[in-house]
């Protein structure tokens, strides 16, 4: 099978380099290649290098393979049938010394292809991991999860190049062969990872009712929609060469004698091999642009009042006589609740000079410096007074509320069904997976011995 023109192979060649130069600068921005260190990472060991490595490998592969083969295809050239048709030199009409290095790209293809599922299926188990979590807290390398991704990842490693291996003796089909192992095992994959994107909504509201830090969620909504698209990029490259596969192995080859379908299967495949690539990239090693340039939110206070507006707003307050003060302290108001509910003698212990009328509740604070005014507020159920300590206020609250347990605390709307779920649980009562609550990366975690502790992202 003779599939592609030299141009179709020439795209694979730019796309690779080019995603080559891409990989280089980001891990560069991202931790200037600490990434890549032996020892990297929040856990070192086996797992975390494997799936480094491995993914890193892919690259140069695909870079090895589609260069070398851009390079034999236009050294061979096209011929002319017997109909007229030009079409690609096929691989029995090849030099011996172009023959030659037909066998060796195809082990190198195979190998970079198995690595790449290595990575599909890591990312597919991940996911469903987590999506599996309930109240009891299990360890990803204890998981079925985990189980299904090493043994999936050794088929993979092995049957790929094995694949090359038993049909290394008919080159002509051999190219087809691999692509059709390669694209079943991608299209199963992908089209197992929709049952994950389509359950992820609901884990996103799940992790948010628990609390999680606003950056976990925003990462792993994130990490959400580059799936989706990835996803499609995937099928992309499954599904044609999938196509050209079966048509290579049997039937008149009627897509592959096809420029126009040869070359638009293998470009599209190209295109999103690259590009979905390039999307697992920025999910295996995500930058952040705030911690890059160093910027840190400043912690928000509770807003008070200035001191200047407190006493200009004092100032239009009408002021009343001593002898109307006493006379309402003698005779308090009935025909108010509103005003009965905060009466003078309820702050006995605060200090008031001027006197105080009713509907003029503001008044309690006319005679207290600005500096201890500002810091009080108004709300609509009436008078709420804060202070630094108690020794500003005078009084005890605890002691104040017993002895005048008259005065009706404002009404408050019980939440409804819905918006009791939607109210966000304390990171201490939160039933999320430690994984979820230090969530980076889904190749960079570790396992804690107490699942209750947390650690900063």
């Amino acid at each position: 099978m003779s599939v592609g023109s030299p141009t179709a192979f020439l795209l694979w060649a730019i796309l690779s380099v080019l995603f080559q130069i891409f990989h280089i600068v980001h891990l560069w921005l991202y931790d200037r290649f600490k990434c890549i260190r032996w020892h990297a990472g929040r856990q070192p060991g086996t797992f975390k290098r494997v799936m480094t490595y491995s993914y890193l490998a892919t690259v140069p592969l695909l870079i090895c393979f589609g260069v070398a083969m851009t390079v034999l295809k236009f050294k061979e050239g096209y011929v002319v049938l017997p109909q007229g048709q030009i079409t690609p030199r096929p691989l029995e009409l090849w030099r011996a010394s172009s023959i030659a290095w037909v066998l060796p790209l195809y082990f190198v293809f195979s190998v970079g292809w198995s690595f790449e599922l290595v990575t599909h299926l890591e990312e597919f188990a991940f996911w469903l991991f987590l999506l599996h979590q309930g109240p009891r807290k299990r360890e990803w390398f204890r998981s079925g999860e985990f189980r299904l991704w090493y043994i999936g990842s050794m088929v993979a490693v092995v049957g790929m190049p094995l694949t090359t291996l038993i049909t290394r003796r008919d080159l002509s089909t051999c190219l087809a062969w691999i692509f059709l192992v390669g694209s079943v095992a991608s299209t199963l994959t992908n089209v197992a990872f929709i049952h994950v994107l389509f359950r992820f909504p609901g884990f996103l509201r799940y992790v948010k009712v628990e609390g999680a830090e606003p950056d976990v969620v925003v990462r792993l909504t994130l990490f959400f929609q580059l799936n989706v698209v990835r996803v499609v990029f995937r099928f992309m490259v499954s599904v044609p060469l999938l196509v050209l596969a079966l048509d290579g192995i049997q039937g008149r080859h009627r897509i592959i004698m096809n420029p126009f379908w040869s070359d638009f299967m293998i470009m599209i495949a190209g295109l999103g091999a690259f590009v979905s690539s390039t999307i697992t990239l920025l999910i295996f090693f995500p930058r952040s642009i705030t911690k890059e340039s160093g910027y840190k939110a400043k912690p928000l206070s509770d807003p008070s009042p200035s001191p200047k507006s407190v006493e200009a707003f004092n100032d239009h307050l009408p002021s009343i006589s001593d002898d109307e003060y006493h006379h309402h302290i003698s005779h308090p108001p009935t025909s108010h609740p509103a005003s009965s509910s905060v009466s003078g003698s309820y702050f006995h212990h605060y200090p008031q000079s001027h006197p105080y009328s009713p509907g003029s509740e503001i008044m309690l604070d006319a005679d207290v410096p600005p500096s201890k005014r500002a810091s009080r507020r108004m709300v609509d159920v009436g008078v709420v007074v804060e202070a630094s300590s108690e020794q500003e206020l005078g009084l005890g609250l605890e002691a104040e509320s017993s002895q005048h347990n008259n005065i009706a605390p404002p009404y408050r709307r019980r939440p409804t069904g819905r918006e009791s779920q939607d109210i966000p649980r304390s990171r201490s009562n939160s039933n999320l997976h430690p994984y979820v609550t230090t969530f980076t990366s889904p190749i960079d975690f570790f396992d804690m011995e107490d699942d209750s502790s947390t650690m900063e992202v």
